[in-house]
């Protein structure tokens, strides 16, 4: 019995042309459509879906989502209502909570915005840490991150796929050996 052995293989593309070429140079290599997967800003998962249409898209979010923002000032709403019903009996236990509730929400807004997404979304798909924090701090500059995922016998190929486009930045491969 032999295990199939895979390697991944991917590169942040700098803007859409870069991913539309990528695209062409991957799709006479036989790479299956959903074996190829684009983290993308949500403002650019619309437009990477239609450069690649098979590919899985998912989104890389950088800070609170429409409903997430909802949430939030619906929270921070309710409860300045009670710190103002506070202050209506008592002044300056009420100034005191809302003082509190305001900090208190400026330094969650703040600590939720400098949490690295991406890293850990790539560190979730079983990736190395190194390449992790590489594709992490070359992906701000870029437009999309594409990881493509293929039998051995394929790597070459896809690796010089990876490698034909200067405009692709931190293009790195590893070994995805299954751990028994």
């Amino acid at each position: 019995m032999r295990i199939p052995r895979y390697h991944t293989v991917g590169a942040v593309a700098a803007d859409a042309r870069t991913l539309d070429d990528l695209g062409r140079r991957l799709s006479p290599l036989d790479v299956a459509p959903d074996s190829v997967l684009v983290l993308a800003r949500r403002r650019d998962a619309g437009l990477a879906e239609n450069i690649l249409p098979g590919a899985c898209v998912r989104h890389v979010q950088r800070g609170l989502s429409r409903m997430q923002w909802f949430e939030f000032a619906s929270t921070f709403f309710s409860a300045s209502t009670v710190s103002f019903l506070m202050g209506v009996v008592h002044l300056w236990t009420g100034l005191v909570v809302q003082a509190v509730l305001t900090v208190a929400s400026v330094v969650g807004l703040v600590a939720y915005h400098r949490r690295p997404r991406l890293r850990k979304q790539l560190l979730a798909l079983g990736l190395p840490e190194r390449l992790a924090e590489e594709w992490a701090e070359a992906f701000p500059s870029g437009f999309a991150l594409v990881l493509a995922t293929v039998p051995e016998e394929d790597s070459e190929e896809t690796q010089e796929a990876f490698l034909a486009d200067d405009r692709l930045v931190s293009p790195l491969a590893v070994d995805r050996r299954p751990v028994l």
